[in-house]
């Protein structure tokens, strides 16, 4: 660097205390203002502001930490930080920090720490040396945010995601989860594990002449019984209604599951007393068993489903284990691999579209492409009956390279009709994430169809990318590279939601309808959107709203900032020729 400096170039800005190197009264005027401003903003920050010796002794706190810890400053100095711990920490998490530190960098965290009377808090900090004129570490600062609603809130957050609120058992998003962990350690192990499907039967008796509130009551004791069938580390979970599962790992033989079956229809054998009724409620269970009967969470449970189904036909208050011949002459005949082939070939297969409206300009912003099968044999079946059915017999990527092109030719056809910002939503299934074909496959497609990949928004399960993290991670960045947006769909289901925002290069995310459908007689779910809200947009992602079925849910979503809405309320999935005529004209 030249020694030669512009003359018209202001001065350094000087650092805090420097002063011994000014030229004149002047600058050390400036200087001393600067420091005094310093010292204000400390003084005043709701922040706390610790400063120590490199031996960690304390030797300034600032009113903000006297307010988060309930220490005044008197009290504090010329000790060192540890009267703060609560113990919830791991020894090595301070042996990191120490090390962070002393190699001069900054070390960042959320501290679970104890307030002078003995409360719990949690504490987002940063920890930094500071550096005298010759480059050594003299001192380090500290700066906390106390976070412990935020946390409160994010810990609601997931249990509401991740449990069911009338039982307290796992949901079937945390099933899942689960029940995909225990599939990797049998993987690993070389042990089994049983699914057992469990449903009671003629509930839907005791909903109808004895109110919901009996009925409650019953799934409730039933959710207690089942905990009790099972040891501590397998899982109980409601599907919902009146729909059980049971998770056992670590199984040697098939045996334990049948004993554990006959266990639970005993439990069941004996009365419910509810109020004044004494009540007999009986069970069907099927069980299905990893591997020989699946491979994946949606393999055991579409086959203990079918198996419970056959125990139902059997009299009830019984269990069955899958057996391949029970798929014949049921529904579940459509995972047959000509079936799917036949569906395809035949064009069985159709679109449906489901715009996304901005309520305050009463625009569509984008349309979400829905995949249909109407089969000549079976008429209409639902996707959540066929989506799996493709995914495990590997269709699932022949069917969704035909939708996507197909949406992007129909949505390209709208474009050139009047309509040329308007956005196409496509969703991708977690098995077709998982392809190695994939953006081979959607680069193709937007070639082949002249589609403008920046008005292409693609959705992601929360599951899908956590499956394989860093997998994920190389899979979005390449699609980000042909321009695409990416989304996170049914937000707030899956385990690091929070942790997904910061981590992939994402740019918008949808509600899970689930938050939506409580808003009405929930204040905590309403809680939950508008917290959601805000964190989307301080992070600079877009929001939605999806399943919004009436104006009640509408009118409070507007209230709590939510403007992009998907839903019966605004229209249902329309047809290409629906479409065309709903637009507005261009």
């Amino acid at each position: 660097m030249s020694a030669n400096t512009d003359s018209s170039a202001p001065p350094p800005r000087p650092a805090p205390g420097d002063t011994e190197h000014t030229a004149g009264p002047g600058r050390t005027d400036d200087t001393q203002r600067i420091l005094q401003m310093l010292a204000l903003a400390v003084e005043h920050t709701d922040d706390a502001v610790m400063i120590t010796r490199t031996d960690g002794i304390i030797e300034y706190v600032n009113p903000g930490f006297e307010r988060i810890t309930g220490y005044p400053a008197h009290q504090v100095l010329g000790r060192t930080p540890g009267f703060l711990r609560s113990g919830a920490p791991s020894p090595g998490f301070y042996g990191q920090l120490w090390q962070t530190i002393r190699h001069g960098r900054s070390f960042r965290a959320v501290f679970t720490n104890r307030r002078r009377n003995g409360e719990i808090y949690f504490e987002e900090k940063t920890i930094s040396p500071i550096r005298d004129l010759n480059g050594e570490i003299r001192h380090f600062v500290a700066t906390g945010k106390d976070v412990t609603e935020r946390m409160a809130a994010a810990r609601h957050l997931e249990r509401k995601a991740h449990y069911d609120s009338l039982t307290g058992l796992p949901n079937r998003s945390l099933l899942h989860d689960r029940l995909h962990q225990a599939i990797q350690r049998a993987q690993r192990q070389g042990r089994l594990v049983a699914v057992q499907f469990v449903d009671l039967d003629r509930f839907k008796i005791i909903n109808d002449t004895l109110g919901h509130a009996t009925g409650d009551r019953v799934l409730i004791e039933a959710a207690r019984r089942l905990r009790g069938c099972l040891r501590a580390t397998d899982t109980v979970a409601r599907l919902g209604g009146d729909e059980f599962v049971l998770v056992q790992e670590d199984l040697e033989h098939p045996d334990t599951a049948e004993q554990v079956a006959r266990k639970v229809l005993d439990t069941f054998s004996d009365h419910f007393p509810v109020g004044p009724h004494d009540l007999c409620v009986n069970v069907s269970i099927g069980v299905a068993l990893y591997p020989g009967d699946g491979a994946d969470p949606e393999s055991l449970l579409m086959r203990a489903d079918l198996a419970m189904y056959r125990a139902k036909e059997a009299g009830r208050n019984s269990f069955r284990f899958f057996e391949s011949a029970l798929d014949a002459g049921s529904m579940r005949s459509l995972t047959l691999e000509g079936a799917i082939r036949k569906a395809l070939e035949r064009r069985e297969f159709s679109l449906v579209y489901q715009p996304l409206i901005d309520t305050r300009r009463h625009l569509p912003l984008a349309i979400e492409a829905l995949l249909r099968w109407h089969s000549p044999h079976h008429g209409s079946i639902p996707p959540d009956h066929f989506i799996p059915l493709l995914e495990e017999n590997g269709r699932i990527s022949d069917v969704s390279c035909w939708a996507l092109r197909e949406a992007l030719r129909q949505t390209r056809a709208l474009q050139e009709a009047g309509h040329p910002q308007l956005r196409l939503a496509f969703n991708l299934s977690g098995r077709q994430f998982r392809d190695p074909g994939l953006v081979h496959d959607i680069r193709s497609a937007l070639d082949d169809t002249g589609f403008d990949p920046r008005l292409l928004d693609l959705e992601l399960t929360e599951h899908a990318l956590t499956d394989n993290p860093e997998a994920a991670t190389a899979v979005l960045r390449a699609l980000r590279d042909l321009g695409v947006q990416l989304s996170l769909d049914d937000f707030g289901t899956g385990y690091s939601s929070m942790a997904l925002l910061a981590h992939f290069p994402l740019h918008s995310l949808k509600i899970d309808r689930r938050f939506i459908h409580d808003m009405e007689r929930d204040q905590q779910a309403a809680i939950i959107v508008r917290s959601i809200v805000g964190l989307a947009r301080n992070l600079g992602l877009e929001v939605a709203a999806e399943g919004v079925e009436n104006r009640a849910q509408l009118a409070l979503l507007q209230e709590l900032g939510c403007h992009r809405i998907q839903g019966q309320v605004l229209t249902r999935p329309l047809t290409p020729d629906e479409l065309g005529a709903a637009l507005p004209p261009p």
